[in-house]
């Protein structure tokens, strides 16, 4: 208890001088977006859009400089294409004011340019702490209530996302962030880590999220580059015994819906080889990926915007099957930018996937830029890989969460040491 009265106090009194109110409410605003996502993501849209339109008026009245280095405008450069390609292909498409809707839906991409000035108006390393111990806090109460929510009858835990692939890309994620506490000299704060990765993980094996299983070995290695490059206060004999018997607990846990996707998924691969018209949800799937590359290559330049992307898919798809794969969308995001925009729109979406990265690469060497290098990795690697198989971009959570951490990985710069939320 002790501990988290300290934390209020570190998140609402920052207590650096004249930048304290600014400080403050970065503070708040990141460390609630890093709670939030598995129990309510329109609550991170709230913040993103609070963030952007409190930054405007603060630009405009000059209370703080637009400050963004050439590095910065390149990251908001490449963030900003692929949502003008993609309005773009609503304009020069039939039915350009059903796509009105989805520009709405593309601001926040364009939000790099407001609250990164934001974030530079705190000091160097207290952003990322903060935000990194607010994604261990909020994994653990995700992972309960999706815990309750499988023991009371649900056959894939949801949390408060009401999506159950939706908290499987979160969970990896953001599991994944908690775990880059590790290197914190605080004890509880390296619970919280170790606790935050497992909540994280238990997320994603309850909600079947089988996608979202294939990134846990890819963030596996990201994980022993970035700890072989720091030390970190935590015995290792004590992580390894943690950690297997939070495994085996997790898989004990959560031992019915994993067989069950397995099952499943066997089912699905077995009704390939069968022709009795039966349509799987991987038939299904296959079906759509066929059809819209069907359509890619009738207009591979100019796509068929947002606004006529099912319909243009499924005139692809074989009548007698179609009513059966009327999916909201493509189940993979390249095949979904290809459509809207052709491969520019493929070309856009590839070069955003590389901004954190690039952001993360061009700071000078040192700690603060390993740290954003391995933020980085996690983020990309998880949009890519669930990606390919089910949702991506253009969707209420999954945009803001994207561009408020790139914006949070070019905040600091690449020198800067990490430091715990707590000091003392």
């Amino acid at each position: 208890m002790k501990y988290f009265n300290q934390l209020m106090i570190a998140a609402l009194y920052p207590g650096n001088g004249a930048r304290n109110a600014l400080d403050r409410n970065n503070g708040i605003s990141v460390f609630l977006f890093a709670i939030l996502p598995g129990l309510s993501p329109n609550g991170n849209s709230i913040i993103l859009t609070v963030s952007m339109v409190w930054a405007i008026f603060c630009l405009a009245t000059r209370r703080f400089p637009l400050n963004l280095s050439k590095s910065d405008r390149l990251v908001a450069i490449g963030m900003s294409i692929y949502p003008l390609v993609m309005i773009a292909g609503i304009f020069i498409n039939p039915q350009p004011f059903e796509g009105l809707g989805w520009i709405i839906r593309l601001l926040p991409f364009f939000s790099v340019w407001l609250i990164l000035p934001r974030m530079r108006q705190s000091p160097d390393g207290r952003l990322v702490p903060l935000f990194i111990l607010g994604a261990g806090i909020g994994m653990i109460a995700t992972f309960v209530l999706s815990l309750w929510q499988v023991q009371f009858g649900f056959d894939r835990a949801e949390a408060g996302t009401t999506n159950a692939a939706l908290l499987g890309i979160i969970g990896v994620l953001f599991g994944g962030i908690a775990l880059l506490n590790l290197q914190s000299p605080r004890k509880t704060e390296q619970r919280i880590a170790v606790l935050g990765y497992a909540a994280g993980v238990g997320c994603v094996l309850l909600s079947g999220t089988r996608s979202a299983w294939l990134v846990i070995p890819v963030h596996a290695v990201i994980f022993l580059w970035y700890f072989s490059r720091h030390r970190f206060h935590f015995s290792l004999r004590s992580l390894a015994i943690t950690g297997s018997l939070l495994l085996f607990g997790l898989l004990a846990l959560s031992s019915a819906q994993i067989l069950n996707r397995i099952q499943t998924f066997q089912e699905n691969v077995a009704a390939l080889d069968r022709s009795d018209g039966d349509v799987t949800s991987l038939s299904a799937r296959l079906t759509l990926y066929k059809a819209a590359l069907s359509a890619i290559n009738k207009d591979p330049f100019t796509g068929y915007g947002p606004q006529n992307r099912m319909s243009t898919v499924l005139a692809e798809v074989p009548e007698e099957i179609r009513q059966q794969v009327a999916f909201t969308h493509v189940h993979n995001g390249f095949l979904t930018a290809g459509i809207d925009a052709g491969v520019f729109g493929m070309a856009a979406l590839s070069l955003m996937l590389l901004t954190p990265l690039i952001g993360a690469w061009r700071k000078e060497p040192g700690p603060g830029r390993d740290m954003a290098i391995a933020l980085a990795l996690l983020l990309a690697t998880s949009y890519v890989i669930t990606g390919s198989f089910g949702i991506m971009f253009g969707q209420k959570a999954l945009d803001p969460i994207f561009a408020f951490i790139v914006a949070l990985i070019c905040a600091d710069r690449g020198d800067t040491r990490f430091v715990p939320v707590v000091q003392s």
